[in-house]
């Protein structure tokens, strides 16, 4: 008996290490592979050129919910997230899996963001550089850090965004990145709030709640809150697909980074439903 369970303790961290890898397998293969999810972000960024056209043409549509004054003789806007909402990191979700042990390794982030080579997303480019034309001002509300502004601010420029130099107010450019002033925390909402003292948000874009709204809560309060704005869903608000990471993952563990690979997957088991 002490002989079995020695064993199966010295086959636990590979085994772990296999798990960690297949956790994120499928996801990043579904984003890179499949004719799905290239589908599934046209169909959200045509959504966003339908919906833009109510959007100017109704001068009290904001679409952030810091828009609390009157906004309808400010110039329109338009808030998008960065990463696999307007950039494909996918390649670097992949190195995660391939070259280390399937979990997020910041340095390895910082390698592949420092690259700036980072593809669109199928339709962004087109939808945002087509607004940008109608004369709406697309900013950039992203939690890479500053260290990476640089690069960043390069990756989008070559692939074609528009970026502008100078925006409203002092907000300096289009690209804000957590930490760029202290209250920029990794809650957007404060961002937003800076862009919504100058700008009417006519849209927000990305692919986590907390592009939207702040969405450090439970799975049911997250369900809640995002249900009693269901019909801003494919209007005001543009959702991107992303199996890979996000908030949704982490609110299946209460936002606790202290626990073990084992502990995680335990609790993602336990929010199944089998019924």
């Amino acid at each position: 008996m002490l002989r079995t369970a020695s064993l199966i303790l010295l086959a636990l961290p590979a085994a772990l290490h296999g798990q960690a890898v297949m956790d994120g397998l499928n996801a990043t293969a579904w984003v890179q592979t499949s004719v799905e999810y290239r589908a599934c972000a046209l169909q959200a960024w045509r959504s966003a050129r339908l919906a833009l056209d109510r959007a100017l043409k109704d001068t009290r549509w904001t679409a952030a919910l810091e828009q609390t004054a009157d906004a309808r003789r400010l110039p329109p806007a338009i808030i998008v997230d960065i990463d696999e909402t307007v950039l494909d990191n996918s390649p670097g979700q992949a190195r995660f899996l391939v070259r280390g042990n399937g979990r997020f390794s910041p340095k390895m982030w910082e390698e592949w963001t420092a690259e700036s080579r980072a593809e669109a997303v199928p339709g962004a480019r087109e939808f945002l550089s087509g607004a940008a034309a109608r004369g709406v001002t697309v900013l950039y509300i992203s939690n890479r850090g500053p260290e990476e502004a640089e690069t960043t601010r390069r990756n989008l420029t070559e692939k074609g965004f528009p970026v502008r130099e100078k925006t409203a107010g002092d907000l300096g450019d289009a690209v804000l990145l957590r930490g760029e002033r202290p209250e920029w925390t990794s809650d957007k909402s404060s961002r937003r709030a800076a862009v919504a003292a100058h700008y009417r948000v006519v849209m927000l874009c990305g692919d986590d709640l907390n592009d939207f709204f702040p969405a450090r809560m439970s799975p049911l309060e997250r369900m809640n809150k995002a249900r009693a704005h269901d019909s801003w869903w494919g209007e005001r608000w543009i959702i991107l697909p992303n199996p890979m990471y996000g908030s949704w993952e982490d609110a299946l563990y209460d936002f606790d980074r202290t626990l073990s690979p084992l502990e995680i997957q335990q609790r993602k088991l336990k929010a199944l439903r089998t019924e």
